[in-house]
Protein backbone atom coordinates (compact mmCIF):
# COMPACT_ATOMS: atom_id res chain seq x y z
CA UNK A 1 0.00 0.00 0.00
CA UNK A 2 1.38 3.52 -0.64
CA UNK A 3 2.70 5.06 1.86
CA UNK A 4 1.77 8.99 1.59
CA UNK A 5 3.25 10.00 5.05
CA UNK A 6 6.59 8.71 4.11
CA UNK A 7 6.79 10.35 0.58
CA UNK A 8 5.88 13.42 2.19
CA UNK A 9 8.79 13.28 4.36
CA UNK A 10 11.25 11.74 1.46
CA UNK A 11 13.90 14.84 0.37
CA UNK A 12 13.36 16.88 -2.83
CA UNK A 13 15.53 16.20 -5.24
CA UNK A 14 14.53 17.49 -8.72
CA UNK A 15 15.74 20.72 -8.19
CA UNK A 16 18.67 22.35 -6.18
CA UNK A 17 17.84 22.33 -2.69
CA UNK A 18 20.39 23.15 -0.09
CA UNK A 19 17.84 22.86 3.18
CA UNK A 20 16.64 19.60 1.88
CA UNK A 21 13.01 20.41 2.14
CA UNK A 22 10.58 17.98 2.53
CA UNK A 23 6.89 18.20 1.43
CA UNK A 24 5.97 18.32 4.93
CA UNK A 25 8.96 20.77 5.96
CA UNK A 26 7.59 24.20 7.56
CA UNK A 27 9.54 27.48 8.95
CA UNK A 28 8.91 30.46 11.52
CA UNK A 29 10.67 33.47 11.98
CA UNK A 30 11.48 35.22 15.11
CA UNK A 31 12.25 38.91 13.81
CA UNK A 32 10.52 41.59 11.94
CA UNK A 33 7.06 41.81 10.56
CA UNK A 34 7.01 37.63 10.53
CA UNK A 35 7.86 37.42 14.18
CA UNK A 36 5.26 35.14 15.88
CA UNK A 37 3.32 34.95 12.60
CA UNK A 38 3.15 31.39 13.03
CA UNK A 39 4.36 28.60 10.52
CA UNK A 40 5.00 28.96 7.02
CA UNK A 41 4.99 26.10 4.65
CA UNK A 42 6.86 25.21 1.27
CA UNK A 43 4.95 25.50 -1.80
CA UNK A 44 7.37 26.11 -4.88
CA UNK A 45 11.28 25.64 -4.94
CA UNK A 46 12.65 28.18 -7.93
CA UNK A 47 16.63 26.80 -8.75
CA UNK A 48 18.61 29.28 -10.36
CA UNK A 49 21.29 28.84 -12.53
CA UNK A 50 23.73 31.47 -13.16
CA UNK A 51 26.93 29.60 -14.78
CA UNK A 52 28.39 28.14 -12.04
CA UNK A 53 26.74 29.17 -9.67
CA UNK A 54 22.99 27.77 -8.21
CA UNK A 55 20.75 29.62 -5.60
CA UNK A 56 17.23 28.27 -4.86
CA UNK A 57 14.47 30.51 -3.69
CA UNK A 58 11.74 29.05 -1.37
CA UNK A 59 8.15 29.96 -1.88
CA UNK A 60 6.74 29.67 0.94
CA UNK A 61 3.26 30.59 2.74
CA UNK A 62 1.11 30.85 5.26
CA UNK A 63 -1.93 28.76 6.31
CA UNK A 64 -3.15 31.74 8.83
CA UNK A 65 -3.49 34.96 5.96
CA UNK A 66 -2.56 33.30 2.85
CA UNK A 67 0.38 35.58 2.88
CA UNK A 68 3.55 34.82 0.82
CA UNK A 69 7.16 35.19 0.72
CA UNK A 70 10.54 34.27 -0.95
CA UNK A 71 12.93 32.38 1.44
CA UNK A 72 16.50 32.27 -0.59
CA UNK A 73 19.37 30.19 0.29
CA UNK A 74 23.18 31.09 -1.18
CA UNK A 75 25.78 28.71 -0.64
CA UNK A 76 28.67 30.93 -0.11
CA UNK A 77 31.54 27.91 0.38
CA UNK A 78 31.62 24.87 1.91
CA UNK A 79 28.64 24.11 3.91
CA UNK A 80 27.56 27.67 4.79
CA UNK A 81 24.95 29.61 3.33
CA UNK A 82 23.38 33.25 3.39
CA UNK A 83 19.94 33.21 3.71
CA UNK A 84 17.50 36.22 2.69
CA UNK A 85 13.81 36.71 3.26
CA UNK A 86 11.81 38.72 0.62
CA UNK A 87 8.63 39.82 -0.44
CA UNK A 88 7.07 40.80 -4.11
CA UNK A 89 6.80 44.44 -4.21
CA UNK A 90 5.81 44.83 -7.85
CA UNK A 91 5.23 43.18 -10.92
CA UNK A 92 5.65 45.37 -14.44
CA UNK A 93 5.24 44.20 -18.01
CA UNK A 94 7.72 44.45 -20.61
CA UNK A 95 8.35 47.74 -21.22
CA UNK A 96 11.24 49.51 -23.18
CA UNK A 97 11.57 52.39 -20.51
CA UNK A 98 12.22 49.92 -18.12
CA UNK A 99 14.50 47.94 -19.87
CA UNK A 100 16.52 51.06 -19.56
CA UNK A 101 16.13 51.61 -15.62
CA UNK A 102 16.87 48.13 -14.51
CA UNK A 103 20.54 48.43 -14.77
CA UNK A 104 21.38 51.72 -13.90
CA UNK A 105 23.97 52.73 -10.84
CA UNK A 106 20.86 54.03 -8.51
CA UNK A 107 17.36 52.85 -8.53
CA UNK A 108 14.61 55.15 -6.39
CA UNK A 109 11.31 52.87 -5.44
CA UNK A 110 8.00 54.89 -5.79
CA UNK A 111 8.67 55.04 -2.35
CA UNK A 112 11.80 57.29 -2.67
CA UNK A 113 13.97 54.94 -1.18
CA UNK A 114 17.34 55.28 -3.14
CA UNK A 115 19.34 51.58 -3.39
CA UNK A 116 22.64 51.26 -5.54
CA UNK A 117 23.84 48.37 -7.79
CA UNK A 118 25.67 45.76 -6.51
CA UNK A 119 27.10 44.18 -9.26
CA UNK A 120 29.82 46.45 -10.26
CA UNK A 121 28.99 49.60 -8.44
CA UNK A 122 32.08 51.24 -9.59
CA UNK A 123 31.03 51.48 -13.16
CA UNK A 124 28.51 54.47 -13.79
CA UNK A 125 27.32 52.88 -16.82
CA UNK A 126 23.96 51.17 -17.11
CA UNK A 127 25.13 47.28 -16.98
CA UNK A 128 23.21 44.26 -18.40
CA UNK A 129 21.64 42.33 -16.21
CA UNK A 130 23.11 38.63 -14.96
CA UNK A 131 21.79 36.20 -17.34
CA UNK A 132 20.51 32.21 -16.19
CA UNK A 133 17.86 29.88 -16.12
CA UNK A 134 15.36 29.17 -13.36
CA UNK A 135 13.74 25.93 -12.63
CA UNK A 136 10.31 26.16 -11.04
CA UNK A 137 9.31 22.69 -9.22
CA UNK A 138 5.76 22.78 -7.57
CA UNK A 139 5.74 20.67 -4.65
CA UNK A 140 2.17 19.62 -4.39
CA UNK A 141 2.20 18.08 -7.64
CA UNK A 142 6.13 17.06 -7.73
CA UNK A 143 6.24 18.21 -10.81
CA UNK A 144 8.77 20.68 -12.67
CA UNK A 145 6.43 23.51 -13.91
CA UNK A 146 8.53 24.89 -16.03
CA UNK A 147 12.52 25.85 -16.96
CA UNK A 148 12.63 29.49 -18.40
CA UNK A 149 15.39 32.05 -19.09
CA UNK A 150 15.78 34.93 -16.17
CA UNK A 151 17.90 38.06 -16.29
CA UNK A 152 18.17 39.82 -12.93
CA UNK A 153 19.68 42.84 -11.47
CA UNK A 154 20.62 43.19 -7.51
CA UNK A 155 20.37 46.51 -5.82
CA UNK A 156 21.28 47.33 -1.93
CA UNK A 157 20.88 50.16 0.37
CA UNK A 158 21.66 50.69 4.22
CA UNK A 159 18.72 51.73 6.53
CA UNK A 160 19.52 51.93 10.07
CA UNK A 161 22.88 49.74 10.12
CA UNK A 162 20.41 47.15 8.63
CA UNK A 163 21.20 46.49 4.73
CA UNK A 164 17.92 46.12 2.45
CA UNK A 165 18.04 44.18 -0.59
CA UNK A 166 16.55 44.64 -4.04
CA UNK A 167 15.77 42.62 -6.71
CA UNK A 168 14.71 42.60 -10.03
CA UNK A 169 13.76 39.64 -12.10
CA UNK A 170 12.61 39.16 -16.06
CA UNK A 171 11.21 35.78 -17.17
CA UNK A 172 12.24 35.38 -20.84
CA UNK A 173 8.98 33.64 -21.39
CA UNK A 174 7.00 36.67 -21.03
CA UNK A 175 9.18 39.44 -20.31
CA UNK A 176 7.66 40.35 -17.24
CA UNK A 177 9.45 42.29 -14.52
CA UNK A 178 9.29 41.09 -10.33
CA UNK A 179 10.43 43.38 -8.03
CA UNK A 180 11.26 41.54 -4.80
CA UNK A 181 12.67 43.24 -1.39
CA UNK A 182 14.10 42.11 1.66
CA UNK A 183 17.01 41.44 3.66
CA UNK A 184 19.55 39.12 4.95
CA UNK A 185 18.66 36.91 7.41
CA UNK A 186 21.22 35.14 10.06
CA UNK A 187 20.09 31.36 11.45
CA UNK A 188 19.25 32.57 14.61
CA UNK A 189 16.03 34.68 13.48
CA UNK A 190 14.42 31.20 11.74
CA UNK A 191 13.86 27.97 13.07
CA UNK A 192 13.51 25.11 10.12
CA UNK A 193 11.89 22.07 10.57
CA UNK A 194 12.55 19.21 8.07
CA UNK A 195 9.54 17.56 8.98
CA UNK A 196 6.32 18.46 10.35
CA UNK A 197 3.44 16.57 11.26
CA UNK A 198 1.65 20.05 10.76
Amino acid sequence: MFNWKSNHNKEITKVFNPLNVTGSSVIEFNIGELKDAGLFRFKKLIEFTFGDLQLTRYLIYSKVDGSEYVFEVFPSGGIQYETYLYSMTDTIPFSEDFIDVAGQLYLTTPQGDEYIRCTLPECEDRIDGTYGAAKVYDIESDQIEKTVDVTTWDYQRDEDGITKYLNIEMWKENGMFRIFTGEMLEEVFYKFYQTSEE
